[in-house]
């Protein structure tokens, strides 16, 4: 079951996001608009009380939690907010709301789940739950790589990029990763394949060669420029320069099939 948590500083708001959400619910219970019948009965909402939740240090109410819809009235705060959720919890996937058009496109670097205009919240809220239920399908949860003596099975999203260096793959993966190799030999990994044939096998998942050495998950990409890219940890990537048209086409697929906008 995915419990999505609400925090919203307006109650009136809050109120129409509620009302928005179960009406989007319903709807794509009943199979309406594209068609499909989803099961979103597994989808409850829990509102959260109290602005001391949001304080730094007192984060652990978001362990239970699939996803949170994050409404604040100052869009800075609301990035600088999610940051330090995500630090806290790398597994926790944001939907932001916005109450401007421009803020859409403020959004953008950041690794939002959804972006849910206030504007338009039955629509978006739908789009979300539409979203949550077929995200497995964009994303598989594991994925198998050959070690030097043993298959490694890790989690594909917590997967950075993978990096050749000296006829060695070493995959790089989120601090907070469970695998036990990284917890013995960092955030990194060193497998037994090529990096050809690991572009082979996740370019369908959402990877993407960005240069000869570089194999980058763009789940984590939270900018894009025409040298180098940043992941949301920070890491920053050089691109080569006759693969950046072909980047950003990827990219741009990317964010309209995980529906970002």
């Amino acid at each position: 079951m995915s419990v999505v948590g609400l925090y919203c500083e307006s109650f009136a708001l809050l109120r129409d996001i509620e009302t928005a959400f179960e009406t989007a619910r319903l709807e794509v219970l009943l199979g309406r608009g594209d068609g499909e019948r989803l099961p979103a009965e597994d989808c409850l909402m829990q509102v959260i009380d109290g602005r001391e939740s949001l304080a730094e240090g007192k984060e652990l109410w978001t362990s239970h939690l699939s996803f949170l819809i994050l409404a604040l009235k100052d869009i800075r705060e609301a990035f600088a907010t999610s940051e330090r959720l995500w630090q806290g919890n790398p597994s926790l996937s944001i939907i932001c709301v916005v109450s401007q058009p421009e803020e859409v496109f403020a959004a953008l670097p950041y690794p939002f789940f959804h972006v849910v205009r206030e504007f338009s919240l039955e629509q978006d809220l739908r789009a979300v739950l539409q979203k949550i239920e077929r995200v497995g399908s964009l994303l598989p949860k594991w994925c198998a790589f050959q070690g030097k003596n043993e298959l490694v099975r890790v989690r594909l999203k917590e997967i950075l990029y993978l990096e050749s260096d000296r006829h060695q793959i070493r995959v790089h993966m989120e601090k907070r990763t469970e695998s036990r190799l990284c917890r013995e030999e960092g955030e990194c990994f060193t497998i037994a394949e090529t990096l050809a044939g690991c572009e082979e096998r996740l370019k369908a998942s959402g990877f993407a060669r960005i240069h000869k050495s570089f194999l980058v998950n763009l789940y984590h990409v939270a900018k894009l420029g025409k040298e180098k890219l940043v992941l949301d940890c920070g890491t920053q990537l050089y691109i080569s320069r006759h693969r950046y048209g072909e980047i950003k086409f990827q990219f741009e697929n990317y964010i309209r099939h995980m529906d970002f906008l």
